[in-house]
């Protein structure tokens, strides 16, 4: 099948891809017709509409989820490809309008180019490229669009409420060559609740963070003294300030403390600079008082700190499988009455989910925090003799003319909600993965190839 090998997107390709970067869809409010926000829903009709333009049967789920699907008959068995094209916040430092997607060194830069619109429009092109080539499939095939990945998983439910699931499925969200394990992921919240007065200053307020799945890059607090003396005592060390990453603004006895860092997925800690973090542990360091906020520094500092695989927590599993366990602190918000923290932990396959959670609640009680669950999606294995493993690795192969190693991540995609469905791509080397990070890019021979990757892999599924 030589014709796989001359599988080139054109200029129609780039223009549909710019076309579906420009919508910002960033979660928002629900409204009617709309569960996930207006601009979530533009952005679903704006890649159904491009779907029907490359001929494809195109079906919206009341904006939920929607799909394009290609081949005949009444077989009701399909393969699919299921991306996601709801994206993280922006972020700040971006050098240009996030939204507005430019091409530049043979990478378009726009938020959502590499997670995951620019991944799934290479599934939906390779699918055009197939039925334009009359390439005989006897399976239906189903392109995907999910809308919700980030921010949650109502819209995979309202898909299985309403379709059945594929029998073979990939999605491209993930590494290259074939992504066999996924950590589990939960999502848990540290309280702590000034009951008492705290004394010598006010919080007026705390916040920092968009989402738990990434790592802060700016944290802000004010805070309001009783004298300035304290002020003039405590923050006065630029040697701390510049440790820490953190700038003061004093005015009065008003002190606002501005915290940076850097981004990155929240499934790869270790790989930013948590601004929440920064920020809590300078106050840690330059606050010389007792009371009860205090008295909350030193629980985080106990338990979080910059730990960022749970030792502190007791929670450091590891396994060969899939690795470490991660930590990550994605939100803090609160002011004099409450604070509340909300994280994101990627776990190892092997690891107990209970006992995680017993260990957490065991620490946060000893150090007067409250624990409140979140969400928990369990980790996913499958084995190397799987149909669907056996068939992609065969299209990765002759694809690519490389042998496809089987991989872990810790990273979360729809493969855990999706049944019979594994990651596949669209990243081949690690340090090109800019996935909610600012400047996001994905270079264009990486579209490229993945087009031809994901037209073998649709054909070997559907044939």
């Amino acid at each position: 099948m030589n014709m796989f090998d001359n599988m080139k997107f054109k200029d129609e390709f780039l223009e549909d891809l710019k076309e579906i970067l420009r919508k910002k869809t960033v979660k928002s409010k629900s409204s009617i017709n709309a569960p996930f926000g207006q601009d979530v829903a533009e952005g679903l009709n704006c890649i159904l509409d491009i779907s029907k333009r490359y001929g494809f049967k195109a079906v919206n789920l009341n904006n939920y989820i929607g799909y394009a699907e290609y081949g005949d008959g009444e077989e009701e068995e399909y393969v699919g490809a299921l991306g996601h094209i709801d994206v993280v916040p922006e972020g700040s430092g971006w050098s240009q309008d996030p939204f507005d997607p430019i091409i530049k060194d043979d990478r378009i830069y726009a938020r959502g180019s590499l997670d995951d619109k620019g991944p799934i429009m290479c599934a939906l092109y390779a699918l055009k490229l197939l039925k334009e080539s009359n390439i005989k499939l006897s399976k239906k095939v189903r392109i995907i669009f999910g809308t919700n990945e980030e921010s949650g998983t109502e819209d995979i439910k309202y898909y299985l409420q309403n379709e059945k699931p594929p029998v073979l499925c990939f999605t491209p969200d993930a590494y290259f060559p074939i992504v066999t394990s996924e950590k589990g992921i939960l999502t848990f919240e540290l309280v702590k609740s000034f009951k008492e007065d705290i004394r010598d200053f006010t919080i007026e307020y705390i916040k920092g963070g968009k989402k738990s799945n990434i790592v802060p890059d700016y944290c802000e607090m004010k805070i309001v003294f009783k004298n300035n003396e304290v002020i003039e005592k405590q923050f006065n060390n630029e040697d701390l300030k510049k440790k820490y990453k953190v700038s003061t603004e004093i005015k009065d006895k008003n002190v606002v403390i501005k915290a940076s860092g850097k981004s990155s997925h929240g499934s790869t800690p270790e790989l930013g600079n948590n601004a929440i973090r920064n920020l809590l542990m300078y106050l840690y360091d330059v606050l010389k008082c007792e009371n009860s906020f205090i008295d909350f520094l030193k629980a985080f500092s106990n338990i979080i700190g910059y730990d960022c695989i749970g030792e502190k927590l007791g929670i450091d599993y590891f396994d060969e499988e899939s690795g470490k366990l991660t930590v990550n602190l994605g939100i803090i918000s609160g002011n004099n009455d409450e604070i509340t923290m909300r994280f994101n932990v990627r776990y190892p396959v092997t690891a107990d989910f209970e006992n995680i959670i017993s260990s957490i609640k065991e620490k946060a009680e000893v150090n007067n925090l409250d624990f409140e669950m979140g969400n928990h999606n369990p980790p996913l294995h499958f084995d190397k003799n799987h149909r669907l493993i056996v068939l992609l690795k065969k299209a990765y192969e002759i694809s690519t003319g490389k042998t496809a190693e089987l991989l872990s991540t810790s990273g979360g995609t729809y493969a855990k909600l999706m049944p019979n469905t594994v990651a596949f791509g669209p990243i081949f080397d690690k340090k090109y993965d800019l996935a909610h990070q600012k400047d996001e890019f994905i270079e264009l021979s990486l579209l490229e190839k993945c087009i031809k990757i994901y037209a073998r892999a649709i054909y070997e599924l559907a044939k």
